[in-house]
């Protein structure tokens, strides 16, 4: 369960984490999954494996992907701080939460 990083007056609903290791191809394959409508996870589920890894200790394999990471994970943030209201996200389902298509063929595009 994640606590927005900006405001943390909500906690997100429950979610079941992403088990795949850090890798551009692991993120790659993610996003898009997004883009052609084939994903088996929520956009929730995947911001939050972005950001369980962008906050992770371990050494990162280059800096785009790093920045990408950190895009993602922030945009998510800021998309729900500034789409909904707080009464609203403090009783909402994240994982019925969709971010903006364009975005994640903006990520691909950015590591490709």
């Amino acid at each position: 369960m994640g606590r927005n990083k900006y405001e943390g007056s909500w906690i997100e609903s429950n979610f079941i984490e992403i088990d795949w290791m850090l890798s551009k191809e692991n993120l790659v394959e993610l996003l898009k999954s997004v883009v052609n409508g084939t994903s088996q996870f929520t956009h929730q589920q995947i911001c939050n494996w972005c950001d369980k890894h962008y906050t992770d200790e371990t050494e990162l394999d280059g800096e785009k992907l790093y920045d990408v990471l950190e895009d993602i994970s922030t945009q998510w943030d800021l998309y729900l701080t500034n789409t909904y209201t707080l009464k609203e996200l403090q009783h909402m389902d994240f994982s019925k939460v969709k971010l903006p298509i364009e975005w994640f063929e903006r990520w691909v595009g950015e590591l490709s």
